[in-house]
């Protein structure tokens, strides 16, 4: 899949640890293929648990999975922590413009759950071209992509080029 070989060939893809991904739905970029890449290469996988304040939930192939509100799937076990840097983050997307916002499935979930993570890890979010939008609605508490990856091309969005995450040299 194109969406796949670019996120690769991305230098920040290479160098990072952890990635948090989400388990995508038959409307979603599929993200099975990475998730099977990242085993391989020993990258720490992280899926998110929605709960009363969302969090990164350490994955692994044997933790069962179960359906959370809005069809997402989330790790049965785990404890909620920290994603380890330097770290990616990968994000279904329902709609995107060039200044990094994105729509979801409503409610505010990634929102919510990336407001608690470390600026420094690199968000990027897996979308369609169809999906791209003029201008989006944005709210204050929304948090913005640093880049969006489509099935033809890389999207630096709003502050992507400054994103760094300082920690192990990983520059965007």
């Amino acid at each position: 899949m194109a969406v796949y070989a670019q996120l690769r060939a991305l230098p920040f893809h290479r160098a990072a640890v952890s990635l948090g991904v989400y388990w995508a739905d038959e409307h979603e970029i599929p993200t099975e293929a990475l998730i099977g890449d990242a085993l391989s290469t020993g990258c720490k996988l992280y899926l998110p648990r929605d709960a009363a304040m969302p969090a990164w939930v350490r994955w692994h192939p044997d933790t069962p999975l179960r359906d959370a509100r809005g069809g997402v799937k989330e790790p049965l076990d785990g404890v909620p922590t920290d994603l380890e840097l330097p770290a990616l983050v990968l994000l279904p997307v329902v709609a995107w413009d060039l200044s990094g916002t994105r729509l979801g499935r409503g409610g505010g979930f990634y929102d919510r759950l990336l407001a608690g993570i470390d600026p420094c890890v690199v968000r990027v979010g897996l979308a369609y071209e169809f999906q791209e939008f003029p201008e989006l609605p944005r709210d204050p508490w929304d948090v913005s992509m640093h880049y969006v990856i489509t099935e033809r091309r890389v999207v630096v969005c709003g502050d992507g080029r400054e994103a760094s995450v300082q920690k192990g040299g990983l520059q965007p």
